[in-house]
């Protein structure tokens, strides 16, 4: 590196030699500035390929060598100084754009390197001991002041981007679900530009909450883990749209997935080790199908709540639909059950398992073979129990089939009592 200055004359302290030095800094500010943005820019990946950023940098680099070369001219007190207009702007850019908070700590440490190199060769060989260590002194002093502001900004900035652009994606997803949009080919794209999802394949609705107080963190972010998690073990194309609807519970969609499993599902909740309850909808194409299949998990996860505490951390609506119909009352689906169970819906543990034998019975065709299988039981049990099961109906299982396996699979999951 040239040097920028002649030899300076050692004074007893650093501070008039400093301003000799920030005068030979000041005839090469835009060199330097320009140095230290392309320096910058290299050497921090999540600025490059963004020429917008790397013009913001670049002013926010001049306006803090600059202000260097003002405070060390005159000896000013660097926690007297406030950060540059370009640096805050820079700061709360970085923030909007999602850039992490470490690039723009790292890249004060990194200009402060070298606009220490540019310092050092104003200095002559006689002044190093009184010059040095009052400019590293006063120039840490100023980053570690002003990178305290700005990184006090950012998080502002991204606090309030974060809040104003969530209600933004709630609201459009609103308008979406409601019907009121996309309203034409250009709308729809501006929808999936808000959302940063594509509507045009098949999507995996879910409703995720939490049960509990979760362990890691912030329930947000246990959720969008899991939903993370949940999108990689079913092959999602692409990442999760998260929205989270209240403090403990989030609106999920799956991009791609064409096939849920509740073991994979299931499995990807214990590995969590947090209280997370997932509803999910049975996979549907297009903007309709982004529609149906939160609508599904909706209705699952109102079975789930309707279940209490005995219902599984995973619910399927392929496997609750039609119980899921009933839950939108209730107490007539409650009268409905007793009437087509009779004396056999009444809770207890012994006409629980009746009611489980006889409903396997029927999802298997009659089969008593199958049934023991399933219920890992001897057959003559089966049939004993199934006899019984009749018997305490009170009459034979004919005509009312359907209505007899549809009550009997919503005491399954919603429990006698209901």
């Amino acid at each position: 590196m040239q040097e920028l200055g002649g030899t300076l004359r050692r004074p007893d302290d650093g501070a008039a030699p400093a301003a000799a030095v920030a005068a030979a800094l000041a005839r090469h500010r835009s060199e330097i500035s320009d140095a230290i943005r392309d320096l910058l820019a290299a050497r921090i990946d999540e600025l490059r390929g963004d020429p917008g950023l790397i013009d913001l940098l670049g002013a926010s680099v001049e306006g803090n060598v600059e202000t260097i070369v003002h405070m060390l001219a005159h000896g000013l007190p660097p926690r007297a100084i406030e950060a540059p207009p370009a640096a805050i702007e820079y700061a709360r850019r970085l923030a909007q754009r999602g850039v992490p908070v470490n690039a723009l700590v790292r890249a004060y440490r990194l200009g402060q390197a070298h606009l220490m190199e540019w310092a050092f060769a104003c200095v002559g060989p006689d002044d190093v001991a009184a010059v040095s260590q009052h400019v590293v002194l006063t120039v840490f002093e100023y980053v570690d002041h002003v990178s305290q502001h700005v990184v006090a900004v950012y998080e502002a900035e991204r606090d309030r981007w974060l809040e104003n652009r969530h209600a933004i994606r709630v609201a459009r997803i609103r308008d979406v679900l409601d019907r009121r949009a996309p309203t034409g080919p250009d709308d729809r794209l501006a929808v999936e530009a808000v959302l940063g999802y594509r509507f045009g394949r098949e999507h995996l609705g879910l409703v995720l909450w939490l049960d509990g107080v979760p362990t890691a963190g912030p329930a947000l972010v246990t959720l969008e883990r899991c939903a993370d998690a949940l999108a990689a073990a079913l092959d999602a194309d692409g990442r999760a749209l998260v929205v989270p609807w209240d403090t403990t519970s989030a609106w999920v969609w799956l991009p791609g997935v064409v096939e849920v499993s509740r073991a994979t599902v299931a499995a990807v909740v214990g590995r969590s080790g947090e209280p997370v309850r997932v509803a999910c909808g049975a996979p549907a194409a297009g903007v309709e199908g982004f529609r149906v299949t939160h609508e599904q998990a909706l209705r699952a996860r109102a079975v789930t709540l309707a279940a209490g505490a005995d219902a599984p951390a995973v619910t399927l609506f392929d496997e609750v639909g039609a119980v899921a119909l009933l839950c939108a009352d209730l107490d007539g689906a409650t009268a409905w059950v007793r009437r087509v169970l009779g004396p056999l819906a009444e809770p207890g543990a012994t006409s629980a398992r009746l009611r489980e034998t006889l409903r396997v019975f029927l999802a298997t065709g009659g089969s008593n073979a199958a049934t023991a299988r399933r219920l890992g039981v001897h057959p003559s049990t089966v049939k004993y129990r199934v006899r019984r099961a009749k018997e305490v109906r009170g009459r034979p299982v004919g005509d009312d089939r359907l209505d007899v396996e549809l009550a009997l699979l919503a005491c399954a999951w919603l429990g006698a009592r209901r």
